[in-house]
Formats: C-alpha cells, structure tokens, sequence
C-alpha cells in the first residue's frame, strides 16, 4: 500500500516541502485571528499550527513577517472572455489580487465557436496558477427565434461537456422564463445536467414569489442578478444562494450589505466579478477590490473573506478549497491588513506564485489554432446602402428604439413618422437620431437589419463591436454612412474587435481577433486601450457610466424592452420581431 506523504508529515515522519511561519491565521470558521504556523506538502495543507503548539520543519521555510493568512480566493461567476484577455493572461492579472479559484462560464465564446469554444476555454485553462473551474454553457443562444448565434446548445451539447473532468456545473440559467414555462429546450437541458451535477447556476433578476419557486424547483440554487434589498430578503429566504456581485458594469455591494447584517451573514451568499474589463481590474483590482467595497459598506472582514472563500467552495462543491485547514490545496493569501485588505504574497498550491502586485515567474502561454481565425465572416460584404432604410413613400412612420436618459442601457419602443429622400428615411435634420446595423458574422444566414435609435447621445462619428452580447454579431452605430462603413471594414481587418471612427479617422480601436472577443495581449498592454475606448465612445456623447458594456448591449435581446439582432426589430418582452416600418 502507498504511503501518504501528507499523514507522514504530519506526524513527523517526513519534512514539509514548505512551512509557512511567523503567520496570524484569519480563522474564518471560528472568527479568530491567532498566530501560526502553516506545514505545506505536496501542494496541500498539512497541520496548522495552534496557540502553543510545536515550531513545524520544512524544507523551506518562508517568514511571513506577522502577515495575516487567509485561504485563496474564488470567483463564484465570471465570464473570462469579458476580460478580454486568454485564461492564461487573465490569471496573470487576476492571481496577483488573491483570486485563486473561478468558476467560469465561456458562453460568450460558445455562441461564436459552439463546443469548439467551450473546448478552448477549458484546455487553455490548465496548467496555470488558477483553478478554473468550466460552467457548462445552458443558455446558447440566450433567445430563440429572433437572433442568430454562432452554435446552438441543446442536450446533446450539454451532455458531451459535462463529461470533462473540471466541469463544477451547469452555467447561469438565462433563460428563467423557459424553466417557469417548462419548455422542452431548458426541462431537458437541466435534467441532463442534473446528471453530471449537483450545482445548476442561476439568474433570475427581480424574480420572487411561486415563480422563483418554480425556478428553484427545479435544482437551480443561486443568483448573480440579484441588485434590490428586498429581493434580496426574499431569495435568501427560500433558501437561494446570493452571488453578491461587483463588476465593471454593475455594483450591487451597497444594496445587499445591509440585507447580509440583518440576517448575521448567512452561508448561502458568495461574491463574483461577472464581467470585470482589463482596465479596472489593473486600477482596482479583482475580488479583493470587491472585498474592499464590502468592507466599507459594512461587512466584517471576516465574514466577507468567509464569503469569498469557505462560502464559495460550498456552492460549488469544492471541499479541496476554501479554508486553510488539513487536506485543502494551500491556495493562501497574505495580507499586511486585513481591514484595508492589500494584497502582498499569493501561494498556490503550496507555490509562491505572487508578491506586491507582481507574479515571481510568467503564466505559461500556449498558441491555439483557434486563436488565429478571423470569426468576422459574412456571406456578403457590407455596404453603405445597408446603413439606409428603404421607402417609397414620402414619408415613413417606423417603430424605433429609444434610449432611457436616466438608465442608458435601457430602451423603449417608440413611433415616429419621418420624411423621405430619394427612396431612404432621411434623419439629417434629426440631432437625437442616429442609425444601427447589426449583421450576422458567423458565416450562417447573412442576415442583417438598420433601424434607428433616439436619445442615444452619439453627435458624431460612429461605434462598431464585435464583442455583441451574447450573440456577438457586428454592430455599428453612427451618424454618417461613411464613419459607420471605416468601422466595419476595420473589424474586418483586424479580426474583430471595438472601434471608434470620426471623420474617417479611427480615434480608439481594440483588436480582438480570438473569436472578436479576446486578445493575445497582457493586461499592462490592454488596459491603456480599454481606458482610451472608454474615454472615445464618451467624447461621441454617449452618456452610459459603463460605454463600453452599452455598446455591447445594443443588440441583446434579453434587456427591456426593444433590441435590434441581425433579423430584426426585437419586442423583448414578447420575443417576437416586429416590422421596422409601419406605413
């Protein structure tokens, strides 16, 4: 029989690889902080010293100058491809502020490349310091019959990817309107998951009552998308799990501490990024970031590292992570203070990986095939005549979508009659309108559709993305066909990407050749051009805090209450296409 070499440490027998010494030991179980010693073997924790225990021996001895150590930390829900970086990239920047462990769903890249996508993800996530655990896309498209993806999932995809050997779960449930209604696609779905897994991931935002229960019914157990107190209340109450979120695009922190105090910090919440772009995480840093904003808005710090770790390995059925204790993977930050909660030194797996904000030695990065492709195919090349909305009449009255001044990413249906130009609608008079174009670049259908926006804020230029939730089709925005052609044709060239033109000159422009959505590039290189995207889109005179995310919403048909995809003209609420001219 083999001997283990941990039980031989433990008792002595052997040496430690490492012993951690000269440590305070955050306690996140009992609440205490106590001085300590860690005995690392094998990339595992072996004995954890106690008040007044005997010194440990290793092999290596690293001083941790009285630092306070806490377990890694663990990402509950994000999507890496919102980075806009490879996993290796993104673990490179994300390892230095503590986070030890994600759990991602690549839906985004699923619904450009399908399984194939999927697959990247998964295989270009080994062999590096972060454990990346694959969520099993659930939701690819996120809206059938009014848009056209990439790839779609069904139980038969669901199935094959359960099968790989990292898989935690099945990822967000998007589509809870299917899961209260029974339909076929999401029933079999969740019930063919249900066989590779006990972790069904949720979204349900604003959703209480018998309807949440119907949605809990059926094995799912958590929410991201939970932004209101009394939502809040509510889902902790029926027994769902919070994954307090944090993101670039939305901060849901302040809403839910309150609610976290009044229930004395329940197990069942976690926190996650979501979506976290190159140039925040560089500014403010990843979940220690989130952990900060907990602090300040209340939260213990005990409880808030207990929730980004003990917490989080529970939802996920992770009992190898998650705490320093014996048998767990020594994944340990450490800590000058816990209260400001900078990080200094990162271990992973008994590994010291990262020190001050640096890592002691490059993420290994490998090239794939798939990181080569041009994604951007269309059966036919766009024109300027596909920026024009065609009538024969001398004037047209047309349904448009309108803008929400006070919550940019929201839009409205609205009617407007309009005069007409040699056989187009003719907006040049008409300061609050511009124009959008979304087209299929998947190679599929060639389909593609022009309405036109209000109260958008674009006086100039025009806006193309790649990065097209969820989807991801090309959309282009503008307010002149020649700004909007420049664009397009530049995403053509460069492979995808997000690009501000003006005057034909591109002001900002972020390659993103890896499916449109990611790049091969580092986070110091990436993050100027996320920041300088940003600052272009605003001078444009889009009003949204997040411009980048609104860019990428525009043709989402899962957002209230009007989207344009590449068929059409979306009613979200209805999910049905509706005509762009009306008479």
């Amino acid at each position: 029989m083999k001997r283990s070499k941990v039980i031989d440490a433990i008792l002595g027998s052997t040496l430690y690889d490492t012993v951690i010494k000269n440590v305070k030991l955050v306690n996140i179980i009992t609440g205490e902080v106590y001085n300590s010693e860690i005995g690392i073997i094998d990339g595992k924790i072996g004995h954890v010293n106690q008040p007044n225990e005997a010194p440990l021996s290793g092999n290596k001895e690293y001083d941790a100058e009285g630092k306070y150590a806490i377990p890694g930390l663990i990402d509950t829900h994000v999507h890496t491809e919102s980075s806009m970086m490879t996993v290796a990239n993104m673990a490179e920047a994300i390892v230095v502020h503590g986070t030890t462990t994600i759990a991602c769903d690549p839906h985004e890249i699923g619904n450009v490349l399908g399984m194939e996508g999927v697959k990247y993800i998964y295989e270009s996530s080994e062999d590096i310091p972060l454990m990346v655990n694959v969520l099993v896309p659930s939701c690819i498209p996120s809206a059938l019959g009014v848009e056209t993806a990439g790839a779609e999932f069904g139980k038969e995809e669901i199935e094959k990817l359960m099968k790989m050997d990292r898989v935690a779960g099945l990822g967000e449930v998007m589509d809870f309107p299917g899961v209260i209604n029974q339909s076929s696609r999401m029933m079999e779905i969740i019930e063919t998951a249900k066989n590779y897994t006990k972790f069904l991931q949720g979204h349900a935002p604003s959703l209480v009552g018998r309807e949440l229960s119907a949605y809990l019914s059926t094995g799912i157990s958590s929410c991201h998308e939970t932004s209101f107190s009394e939502e809040a209340r509510y889902k902790l109450r029926a027994g769902m799990t919070l994954e307090c979120r944090e993101s670039s695009i939305v901060h849901d922190i302040k809403a839910l501490a309150p609610v976290l105090k009044e229930f004395n910090y329940p197990v069942t919440t976690t926190f996650c990024t979501d979506d976290r772009e190159p140039d925040d995480i560089l500014k403010e840093g990843h979940l220690d970031h989130v952990i900060r904003v907990a602090i300040k808005e209340g939260i213990p710090p005990i409880e808030a590292v207990k929730m980004a770790t003990y917490n989080a390995s529970k939802l996920l059925n992770k009992d190898d992570i998650g705490l320093i204790a014996p048998g767990r993977y020594a994944n340990i930050v450490l800590l000058d203070r816990l209260e400001e909660f900078v990080v200094n030194e990162v271990f992973y797996k008994g590994e010291l990986v990262a020190k001050e904000g640096k890592m002691v030695k490059p993420v290994p990065n490998k090239n794939y095939p798939l990181e080569n492709r041009n994604t951007v195919i269309f059966q036919e090349k766009p024109t300027k005549e596909d920026f024009r909305i065609a009538s024969d009449k001398d004037e047209a009255t047309m349904n448009i979508i309108a803008f929400n001044k006070e919550v940019p990413i929201i839009t409205d249906l609205e009617q407007i009659t309009l005069n007409t130009n040699n056989g187009y609608v003719d907006i040049s008079d008409r300061e609050d309108l511009a124009v959008l174009s979304v087209f299929e670049r998947h190679g599929k259908k060639g389909k593609k559709s022009t309405c036109l926006v209000k109260d958008l804020g674009l006086t100039h230029g025009a806006i193309a993305s790649t990065v097209s939730h969820d989807t991801h089709n090309l959309a282009v925005v503008g307010k002149n066909e020649d700004d909007m052609m420049k664009a397009v044709d530049t995403l053509c060239e460069v492979g995808g990407g997000i690009v501000c033109v003006v005057d034909g000159e591109i002001e900002a422009l972020i390659e993103l050749p890896i499916a449109g959505l990611m790049s091969d590039k580092k986070i110091d290189e990436l993050a100027p051009k996320t920041a300088l995207l940003k600052a272009k889109i605003s001078e444009l005179g889009l009003k949204a805090t997040c411009p980048i995310i609104q860019v990428a919403s525009f043709s989402l048909p899962v957002i209230p209450n009007v989207r344009l995809t590449d068929l059409g003209l979306v009613d979200v609420n209805k999910q049905e296409i509706i005509p762009i001219i009306i008479s």
